[in-house]
């Protein structure tokens, strides 16, 4: 009989090293060689546990804090206090660095390498993975390991490959994904132990899709060239044409925990580890007040509530005085409440139908893309009500639950139709909202559109880029490239 690694021990297995010190990049495992003959079974959920923790901790906090989703508390010398200043130093990164290309990645490749071909199911789930986790980080570091980066038992320094051609190569990689996920049969076929779709091969489809619309939207930034525009047009064509993208909801591509100790939301988990020192910004919480946002009730907590009003206050990024006097994270990241606490439930969220919808709705707006409004207004519709209805989910159908689906219908009259003046800066920061919690995309529309317009923390006068690289990668590798500064354009999309 077939036996699958149950979420349990996943989470609790990727728990323990995702919250331990990390080796380095090219420690791999105790014994390498323990994982060429690992049953895809077992290996395949261990990466999707890991993608799912690793996109909710360090490079989410790194992000989220940079572009003013989150703002840092707690005493000065704090890791979010730092973080919020800017001064993510190569050694923060270390951790992050080393779960990805020490573990996931390596664990991805064994399993394309054991089921490509006979298995092509587990084949293509991998490969989809593999450009997921490659299409993040390009977008976080730029230049990264990638032809030599899995080969580590023959190569311990690879080479550093351009963001371009990874994105390239990322691009083939998904297209080899959908080929397999789209085959008549695979011998082994999974089930329980697909951790994110339950071994549904359409929705590994639409997904795969909806990742490459967000890369080639990456190629409509400030300054892009009308060659790069031209790319990003013809391949959102494309898919647009194969009528294969999220649908719902359901299809969103995210990483579900338990209500398990150490088996939570690990954004949850930090909040329960390190309480006082990450709240919602006051960037964000602003701009849903502005808005009169209803999705309020579940992404924060009230500071105050009135008979006629109810008060969200959000942290203002690098405020030196400590306080917590603020608004926290809600249902929407943590859960549902269980008296007095959180259960943790609530996914990490990695590319959703609403980010899809907004996504579509840029690129209609766009007068070198779709250049349709009306289309673009369709989209831009679709995105507000699956995040409303996103926000639902863990909150009381009474209360929280109650004021999101009140609020839709009015939010909709006062911030629902686009200006074609306006229309780009009225959707970014509609993904700005709905993007909550997700790591590294809000950052990435910002370097791309200006938008939301955000205000440096002093006594910085730009905000950064990019991500540096891991200390100890840098200090074993002599490949790493050189980099001046964390404020310079270092992905090709950022011009």
């Amino acid at each position: 009989m077939k036996k699958y690694i149950s979420k349990a021990v996943v989470l609790a297995l990727v728990g323990c090293v995702a919250l331990s010190s990390c080796k380095k990049f090219t420690d791999i495992n105790t014994d390498p060689n323990q994982l060429l003959d690992a049953d895809p079974t077992v290996v395949l959920p261990a990466a999707m546990g890991r993608i799912g923790f690793n996109m909710g901790s360090d490079i989410h906090r790194f992000t989220s804090l940079y572009v003013q989703q989150f703002a840092a508390q707690g005493n000065a010398s704090s890791q979010p206090r730092q973080y919020d200043l800017y001064s993510v130093l190569e050694g923060d990164i270390n951790n992050t660095w080393a779960a990805t290309f020490s573990g996931t990645l390596p664990d991805l490749q064994k399993v394309i390498a054991k089921t490509d071909g006979q298995s092509p199911f587990y084949a293509g789930i991998a490969k989809i993975l593999k450009g997921y986790v490659y299409a993040v980080h390009v977008d976080a570091y730029g230049d990264l390991p990638y032809t030599e980066a899995t080969n580590y038992e023959n190569n311990w320094t690879p080479k550093f490959d351009g963001s371009s051609l990874i994105y390239d190569k990322v691009f083939a990689l998904l297209d080899e994904g959908i080929a397999n996920v789209k085959a008549t049969s695979s011998l082994q076929v999974p089930a329980a132990d697909d951790l994110i779709y339950g071994g549904n091969m359409q929705k590994w489809e639409r997904f795969a899709n909806a990742l490459k619309l967000r890369m080639y939207i990456h190629y409509f930034s400030t300054n892009a060239s009308a060659a790069d525009m031209a790319k990003a047009k013809a391949g959102i064509e494309a898919i647009i044409s194969g009528n294969k993208l999220l649908s719902n909801n359901g299809d969103n591509f995210q990483f579900r925990f338990l209500t398990l100790a150490n088996q939570t939301n690990p954004i949850h988990q930090f909040e329960g580890s390190r309480a006082n020192q990450f709240f919602p910004s006051k960037t964000l919480v602003d701009l849903m007040t502005g808005k009169k946002d209803g999705r309020r009730a579940a992404y924060f907590t009230a500071t105050s509530t009135t008979a006629t009003d109810t008060v969200y206050k959000g942290a203002t990024n690098g405020d030196p005085v400590e306080s917590t006097a603020f608004s926290r994270m809600h249902t929407y990241i943590r859960g549902k409440v269980a008296a007095p606490n959180y259960n943790g439930e609530a996914p990490i969220r990695m590319l959703t139908f609403a980010e899809q919808n907004l996504i579509l709705a840029e690129y209609y707006a766009r007068a070198q893309g779709g250049n349709n409004l009306g289309t673009a207004q369709t989209y831009f519709t679709a995105a507000i009500n699956a995040s409303f209805d996103a926000a639902k989910e863990f909150s009381d159908v009474t209360t929280e639950g109650f004021r999101v689906a009140s609020n839709l219908a009015a939010y909709k009259r006062a911030n629902g139709e686009l200006v074609a003046a306006t229309a780009l800066r009225q959707i970014i920061e509609e993904k700005f909202v709905s993007n909550y919690g997700v790591a590294v995309e809000p950052w990435s529309d910002w370097r791309r559109t200006g938008f939301p317009v955000l205000i440096p923390v002093s006594p910085a006068t730009q905000l950064p880029r990019i991500l540096p690289y891991s200390f100890t990668e840098r200090s074993y590798n002599p490949n790493v490239p050189a980099r001046a500064s964390v404020y310079d354009k270092a992905v090709f999309w950022d011009k």
